[in-house]
């Protein structure tokens, strides 16, 4: 059995969780990929007040002309 013995400075601000590294590298990749994506959106919403988008319409005609 191992035994870790963590010091109480270190946990004086609340409470202790231990996880997995894997899951807590899956949770820490998920983060990121989801802080991505909400950055994403909200510079797609800034740009849509500013005008500096197209329409759907004008996405299909563009990129894909024989479902406009």
């Amino acid at each position: 059995m191992n035994v870790v013995t963590i010091p109480k400075k270190l946990i004086q601000k609340g409470d202790l969780l231990v996880v997995e590294k894997r899951n807590f590298e899956r949770l820490t990749q998920e983060n990121a990929e989801l802080r991505m994506a909400i950055r994403a959106i909200l510079a797609g919403e800034v740009a849509l007040r500013r005008g500096k988008t197209r329409s759907f319409r004008a996405f299909l005609e563009n990129k894909f002309p024989q479902y406009a």
